[in-house]
């Protein structure tokens, strides 16, 4: 038995009791199942407390299929023929007329805990719609595969660069599970609206993913393992430069590298920062698809030996300096205004920073006293102790 109980196994002991009697438009992707793998979607129809309107699909699709950065279509869902709407389309929250037939937005989705993952930015802009609707809003909590203990990485942010990878300010890693999220969200933007987190039973902020004896359902196509998770606010800042994250290859955001990069050089650069929690092996992999598609990279692998210890947000600025270091090939991509590590810190100061020949924690000078206070702002909003 699972040391942990989500938001929805909780629903479902309350007879269901937040959406009762009301009809449910759900939030969801593959992600959305109990520990027994029964899917939220089943559960509620057959649950006879409520009715099952309507479906809502964020990023990757509702059975997380597509690509990032892939477009999502609008469909029906074939068990219960019910619309399928697309929350990663033409619209990135629901229409007017979408929300007709709704009583209650409810939210069921496996974050990994990183601000620029766009599951956060689905969850703040149907908040926002919800509110406006006055439909209320249900959270069904799940863990924070990072825990609940460590915020960081939380660059001044800066509103030109709000994008749906740096919805809010928050730090990079936010140490908040959804509910959390949502309860600060309503505070923020001073939402009037009728918010209700069902909470997670058994989950406490020092745990991280493994602790919670739940099975991992990969919420993204490229976010395969817990350890994934773990190395993703590290490495995806690379998806900001023209080196590989490692998409197209079976360990992505662990592998990463480029065809110009020189593996033994760059692992001993990394290695003897002595950042802690984790070593960097020399690797070698071909992409199949992604950037270098087709192309042998060289790089590292990043080996989390200590994830308490780990610094993640402050190893991928020094990700991207030792990058930089490797040739004068590398180069952030995206347009002069508005390049893409840009719009994942929320701010091009480090970018700048880098480019002027800081090394990463240089770039990254007083990100730890910010996301300590952000601990401290949050404190209110936190449901579990």
């Amino acid at each position: 038995m699972p040391r942990v109980q989500t938001g929805l196994e909780t629903l479902a002991a309350s007879d269901f009791k937040a959406v009762r009697n009301m009809r449910v438009g759900l939030i969801t992707n593959q992600t959305g199942v109990d520990s027994r793998f029964e899917d939220n979607a089943s559960l509620i129809v057959r649950s006879g407390k409520a009715q099952l309107t309507a479906l809502f699909a964020p990023e990757h699709g509702l059975l997380g299929t597509q690509q990032a950065g892939g477009k999502v279509a609008d469909g029906r869902e074939r068990r219960f023929q019910i619309p399928a709407h697309s929350l990663y389309g033409k619209l990135r929250e629901p229409s007017d007329a979408q929300l007709e037939n709704i009583d209650a937005l409810v939210y069921d989705i496996q974050p990994v805990g990183a601000r620029y993952y766009t599951y956060l930015s689905t969850l703040k802009g149907c908040l926002e719609k919800a509110a406006e609707a006055g439909v209320r809003f249900v959270v069904l909590d799940r863990p924070n595969p990072l825990g609940g203990e460590a915020a960081e990485g939380f660059p001044p942010f800066d509103d030109r660069f709000r994008s749906f990878v740096s919805c809010a300010p928050a730090p990079i890693r936010h140490a908040l599970t959804a509910g959390e999220f949502a309860r600060w969200i309503v505070h923020e933007e001073a939402l009037d609206i009728d918010l209700k987190v069902v909470p997670m039973r058994g989950w406490k902020r020092s745990m991280y993913y493994a602790d919670t004896g739940l099975p991992w359902v990969a919420p993204s196509p490229n976010m395969p393992t817990p350890a994934t998770a773990l190395a993703y606010p590290a490495s995806c800042l690379i998806e900001g430069t023209n080196a590989s994250e490692g998409r197209g290859t079976t360990q992505p955001f662990e592998l990463f590298g480029a065809p110009w990069a020189d593996a033994h050089r760059f692992c001993a650069d990394l290695n003897g920062l002595g950042l802690p929690g984790v070593w960097f092996r020399p690797a070698s992999f071909k992409p199949s698809f992604s950037k270098h598609a087709g192309e042998v990279c060289e790089g590292a692998q990043m080996h989390i030996a200590e994830p308490r210890a780990l610094r993640a947000v402050e190893t991928g600025m020094e990700l991207l300096a030792a990058l930089r270091r490797q040739s004068g090939r590398f180069a952030f991509i995206g347009a002069e205004n508005r390049k893409m590590i840009d719009l994942l810190l929320g701010n091009d100061a480090p970018r700048r920073a880098l480019e002027a020949g800081a090394e990463g924690r240089e770039a990254a000078a007083g990100w730890e006293a910010r996301a300590q206070a952000w601990q401290e702002k949050t404190a209110p909003f936190r449901l579990y102790d």
